[in-house]
Parts: C-alpha cells; structure tokens; sequence
C-alpha cells in the first residue's frame, strides 16, 4: 500500500508569528488596546480631562483648547499607528503560511486522488479484461496547481509604488518602530523640560505637528497594506474555489467509475459467493467426517463413517451449504467476522465458551431446519448424545482452520465486543454519567471566573469527537448521547458549583465501579482529559498577556478536583 502523504499537525494561526519577546509583546499590546474596556478607558480619561481642565484644577496646566491633551492624543495616536501596522504585518504573515499550508495539503489530496484513479484504472483492467468501463479526463485545475505557487502578500506588491508600500510595512511594521516612536516622544519631552531643546518647548506645538503628518503618512501606508492584503485574499480564495471544485470533479468521476464497475462486481460476486459456499460446505463435512466415531481416511475415502462430498446425497450437500451460508452470521454471536485473509498473524483460537455457543447456535438452527423429520439427534441440546456433542464441537473448534482453507480469515471485530454501553445502565444512571463529563469542564472554566464560549466549545468538541473517535464503546456511546446539562444554576461560581460538580463526578465513578468495573480507569482517564482539555483553551494570568499561562494555579485546583473525586468509586 503507497505510503499516505504527511500533513501538518496543526493549521497556521497568528500565534505562529508571536515569537520572542516583541511578537509576544505586540500580541499582548494589541489584544489590551483593541479592546471595547481600552475603548471605555480612553473615553473616561479625555471627558474626565477636559472637566478638569475646564472647571478643576487642570485649568491652570491646560486650559481650552487643551493643549497638552491634543499633544497626547497625538502621540497616542501615531503609536496606535505602529501597533495597527504591526498587526497588519502579523496578519499578512499567518495569511502567506495559511496560503502555502492550503496549497500544500491541496497537493496532498491531489496526490491522494490520483493514486485512487490509478487504483480505479487497474481495476478496470481486471474486471473488464483491459477495456476501459468509463472514459474521462482530469480536471485541468490539478495541473495548473502544480505549476503555480500559493499566493503571497508580496505578489502584488510588483509596481515601484508597490514595493515602496511594503517596504515600509515592513520596516514601520516592527515593534522597533514601535520602541523608536515611543523613545522619541519620551526623549522629546525630557529634553524641553530639562531645557536642552529650546525649539518646542511645552506645550509641544511642533511635535504636535510632526505628529500629526506621520499618522496621515502612515495611514496612507495602512490603507495601502489593506489593499494588498486584498488582493493576496482573494486569489487564495480563487485558489481555494478552484481546489474545491477540482476534488468534486473527481469525486464525481470515481463516483462514475464506481457505478460502471457495480454491475461486474455484482456478477462476479455471485459467481464469487456460490463458489466460497461451496468450498465452506465442502470442508464443514469434510470436518463432520473427521469427528465421527471410529472414522478413519483411507486412500481419499471416507471408512466407516461419512461418505465423500462428491458421493454424498443432494439432501446432505443442501445442509452443509445452508450451515456454510449461516456461518457469518454464527460468528458474530462470539464477536467475530469472516473477510478475506489479510495477515496470518492474527489467528483467532476460540475459548471452551466460545465454542459451545457456535455449536450450541449451529445445532439449533440444524434443528430448526428439519421440521417434521426423525432422527436421533432431533433434540435438545442437553439430551443430545455425546458423540453427537464432541462431533459439533470439534467442527465449531475447527472452524477458523476451515475458513483459512478456503482463503478467507476469522478476526476479532472490536465493535461487537466492546465492553458495557448504555443498555447496561438505567436511564437516571445514565443521566448522571454524562452530567458528570459536563461538571468536569465547567468546574476548570469556573476556576477563572467564568465559563466562556471557547471553554464550551471545546468542551462540546471534545465529547463529539470522542463519540466517534474514543476506542471503548462505553465512553462512544455515553458522549454521542449527551444532553450538555450541566447543572449549573444562573449566578453560581465556582465555591458554589464545587460541590455539585465533586458529589455528581463521585456518584458517576461509583455507578461504573458497580455496574461496568472494567470501564472505569477509562472513564476517569476521560474525566481528566475534558477537565485538562478546558484549563487548556485560554491563556490566563500575566501582564497584558504578558507571561500567560495555559494552567493557572486556579485551574490546576479545580483539575486536582476533578482527579480526586474521580478517584472515588463507592
């Protein structure tokens, strides 16, 4: 089998680009400035400055028309400048890795695809002696594809004003700037109120000014940025359009070539089918005959005991095809499954219980299929004789070696023996269970005050996906059927909820403990998991942001909780 193409672990997000101190610090700046509390400060601050100023005891440092605090608002402003093109820079960053990644796992679906239309082609050739079933062509987008590179911010910076713009974005685009900005103002001030420069002393008119001509400059530089991000945005959305549409193509053209093949297979099948009955038919009598008393082969002939298949009666061979046709269906009451043989390794030894259900199962539907007969062995299992008895056990015993002989393979099917699932629990035990992986999420997303949409969602993601994804049934079934009631009250925090979420979380680990023990170190594992998947999601604590940590102290309490109480069983 061809290797599957690697793709990234993870997508390409702006954090990507926070690295080091200044990224981390131009993350944080620009999270604490854009913010509607940023928004809130600012207007307080300048209402609350100008009543100072206008009836207070600013008036004498400031008067109208507030000088300084239009000297401040201007310096203010040309620093929300630099942050605004630092944070365009981040942008366009992420956008150009989002771009190669989409282009890259696009490659990989392609690559993907045509390897399947290969493995399509060969299997016309198989079923139709070489002759095509159905003839079409690729989607000319996957070669284009491979000769173009993803889109790029700077492909569209090709004109002289173009490269000036981004030359700019990218110099001014720096925390650097930012510093350099800042520093100047700093030092401007210092230098007028120690009476170094006499050139604009206070109230700072000329630097007011200056000011004031960089922001209109640097403004110009951000629509210029916005414009070409534009552009870069909407040929990665061609791109993507174009990628979509080639995949359906495709998906389409197997979906045809699939449908052509349909009616070969299903002839094929049938002459397939009857075959494999036969042969299974074949070696279950030929195994009968090996379990009969005092029977012995001699010279490729039965003595003494079963006939050989080719001389025994019609009515016999019907039997054995009837028993063969049923053997699938017989398996899966042990939790097995007949397929085509794959890997010899995993052989499949039945166990003393496992095989007296197969020929318990096999005797009663022998028995069932002989209405109106005599024969001595026409009757229940426990009168039946104990020759008869060791005969079907050996046959039920044999039957892995006699399914290898004709090609195919018993193997476990993990689905069917799975261990407990909600039928083994009452309705209000079942109710408690998934109330229990609720309350171990919602206790962590408390411990920070409180529960907001993220923690939720990945609350909520974590439970659908282990629905599908988690490798025991129990816990399958338990989150696919969750109703998300959490039991928190309007108004409750943490100290509040703590005890709620401890006594539901002990009482769940007991119910499993006493009705399904083998689940429960899963179960707990998973209670753990949703807890540390919530402490996960925000990053809390920290100056601006500044230093913030996955796991508060707070968080890992309210996980510690969670451990704890799930650790109690009775």
């Amino acid at each position: 089998m061809p290797r599957l193409p690697r793709l990234p672990r993870r997508p390409a997000t702006t954090e990507d680009e926070q690295i080091g101190f200044n990224g981390a610090f131009a993350a944080a700046l620009t999270r604490a400035i854009g913010s509607m509390p940023a928004l809130y400060a600012v207007l307080v601050i300048v209402a609350g400055w100008m009543a100072l100023a206008t009836w207070g005891p600013l008036r004498a440092a400031d008067p109208y028309p507030f000088a300084f605090l239009l000297f401040l608002d201007n310096v203010v402003q040309l620093v929300l400048c630099l942050v605004i093109l630092v944070g365009q820079r981040v942008l366009g960053g992420a956008a150009d890795k989002r771009s190669v990644q989409t282009y890259e796992n696009a490659e990989a679906v392609f690559e993907q695809i045509a390897d399947l239309q290969r493995h399509l082609d060969e299997h016309d050739r198989a079923l139709s002696r070489g002759v095509s079933l159905l003839e079409t062509s690729q989607h000319p987008w996957i070669e284009q594809h491979r000769v173009q590179r993803p889109p790029q911010a700077l492909d569209h910076a090709v004109s002289v004003n173009g490269r000036i713009a981004a030359w700019l974005t990218e110099r001014l685009g720096s925390m650097w700037a930012f510093y350099l900005a800042a520093g100047t103002q700093v030092a401007w001030i210092g230098l007028a109120a120690l009476g170094v420069q006499t050139l604009d002393p206070y109230p700072f008119a000329f630097m007011t000014f200056l000011s004031t001509l960089v922001q209109l400059i640097f403004m110009i530089v951000i629509m210029v940025g916005q414009g070409v991000l534009g552009q870069a945005g909407d040929r990665r959305s061609e791109q993507t359009y174009l990628n979509g549409e080639a995949i359906l193509h495709e998906c389409r053209r197997m979906k045809a070539r699939l449908v052509a093949q349909d009616r070969l297979i299903e002839d094929l099948s049938r002459y397939t089918r009857g075959e494999l009955i036969e042969d299974l038919a074949r070696a279950l009598h030929d195994a009968e005959g090996q379990a009969g008393n005092g029977v012995v082969r001699q010279a490729g002939n039965w003595v003494r005991g079963r006939r050989r298949w080719d001389q025994s009666p019609e009515e016999h061979k019907t039997g054995a095809r009837a028993q063969a046709r049923q053997l699938g269906e017989t398996l899966a009451a042990v939790g097995c499954v007949m397929v085509p043989a794959f890997d010899p390794t995993l052989t499949v030894a039945f166990d003393d219980s496992e095989v007296l259900l197969l020929a318990q199962r096999e005797h009663d539907r022998w028995r069932a299929e002989q209405p109106g007969a005599e024969h001595p062995d026409l009757v229940g299992w426990e009168a039946l004789p104990e020759p008869a008895q060791a005969r079907k056990l050996h046959v039920a015993r044999s039957i892995p070696g006699l399914v290898a002989s004709v090609g195919m393979q018993v193997i476990r099917d993990g689905r069917a023996r799975d261990g407990a699932g909600e039928d083994d629990f009452t309705a209000a035990e079942w109710e408690v269970l998934q109330r229990a992986m609720m309350a171990s999420g919602v206790l962590v997303g408390l411990a920070v005050g409180g529960l907001d949409s993220d923690e939720m969602f990945a609350l909520i993601k974590t439970l659908r996906e282990a629905s599908v994804a988690h490798p025991r049934r129990f816990i399958r079934e338990a989150a696919a059927t969750s109703a998300f009631d959490t039991g928190l009250r309007p108004g409750v925090k943490y100290a509040g909820y703590l005890p709620f979420a401890e006594k539901t979380i002990r009482e769940a680990t007991a119910i499993v403990a006493r009705t399904a023990p083998a689940e429960l170190p899963d179960f707990r594992e998973f209670l753990v998991e949703i807890a540390t998947v919530v402490a996960e999601v925000n990053q809390e604590g920290g100056f601006l942001g500044v230093g913030a940590q996955r796991r508060t102290p707070k968080e890992v309490a309210a996980m510690d909780a969670v451990r704890a109480a799930a650790r109690h069983d009775g």
